[in-house]
Parts: C-alpha cells; structure tokens; sequence
C-alpha cells in the first residue's frame, strides 16, 4: 500500500497562490510607507542610526532615533604559533606498537589451527583500547575512555529495579545441564 502524500498538486497549487498574495501585500505595504521599491538613503544600512516609521497624516514618513548597538571590544591579537617540525624519518601511527611476545605470535603455528594470525587477532582484541591506541580515535572512543578507572573513583552500586540472575540462580534444578 502506498503511503499518502500529505500534500497533492490543489494543495500545492493553493499554497503557491498563497505565498504569491503575500508577497504582492507586502510590497504593496512598503510602497504605501516608502513610496517606492528601493528604500530611502540612511534606512536600513548598519551606519544609519535611524528606523522607518509609519507615514504620519501629513503623508510623510517619520523616523525614530534607535540607539547603535555598542562596539564590540578589538580582539587580542594571539601569539604567534611556532610550527611543527616533523623528522620524515621518525613514523607516527595513532596505535601504539606491538609487544614482541604478541607480535611473535603470527609466526608460529597456524591460523587454521587456532594459532598464527588468529591468535595474534584473538589477543589484540582483547587488549583494551586504552593500551592499544595512544588517543582516543572516535567519537565512541571518547565516551568510553579509562572507563575502568572512572568506574573505580565513582560510586557504582547495583541498580534496584536492573536485570538480575535471581530466576536462574533459584528456579532450575541444579542437575549440572545449567
């Protein structure tokens, strides 16, 4: 079943006449208070301190005196920044390297067998991103980065009303299948 557009081509057609009229009113009300399309000299500009008022019975615009905005304060200039010089030779990596007792253990056994490279990947995911990179990468990085010692500064109690292991601890029969 296909989804019903909220607006078809008389809704469209309608709301096209309708933004058409307002912009036919309102340039009509600028001509009926300014007497042309273009605006007067000194209104509207950011040096001109006046504003445009209704014309007054005399048939001549009145303007009001506005208050400018205060000046916003010069900036300081900022110090100069020394660039960074970079040895071509000296390699930068976000990772951190790799232990030589991991890093030996691609080249022993297989992958097929649970060792090599597979053993190698199994331990590198474990490791905790923290000893793996040297910053955080990403934006989820950030939100879980030394989680472990946060965890240990907060106070973290057990939630009252959480998920708890209470059914299966108690309602299975302790025969060894659980």
């Amino acid at each position: 079943m296909a989804r019903q557009s909220n607006l078809d081509t008389t809704k469209q057609d309608f709301l096209k006449e309708a933004y058409k009229k307002e912009g036919l009113l309102r340039n009509k009300w600028f001509q009926g208070y300014f007497g042309s399309n273009v605006l007067p000299p000194g209104v509207g500009g950011s040096d001109s301190p006046t504003s445009p008022a209704p014309i007054n019975k005399l048939g001549k615009p009145t303007f009001i005196k506005i208050k400018p905005a205060p000046k916003t304060p010069a900036e300081r200039p900022l110090a100069p920044v020394k660039p960074v010089v970079i040895d071509p030779n000296v390699k930068m990596s976000e990772m951190r390297p790799v232990s030589p007792g991991t890093k030996g253990m691609i080249y022993s056994g297989l992958s097929a067998e649970g060792d090599g490279r597979k053993a190698y990947l199994v331990k590198r995911k474990t490791e905790d991103p923290e000893v793996k990179f040297e910053y955080p990468l990403t934006s989820s990085l950030e939100v879980g980065w030394n989680i472990k010692e946060v965890s240990k500064t907060a106070d973290i109690r057990q939630a009252h009303y959480g998920k708890s292991r209470i059914i299966r601890d108690t309602f299975f029969a302790e025969n060894g299948v659980m």
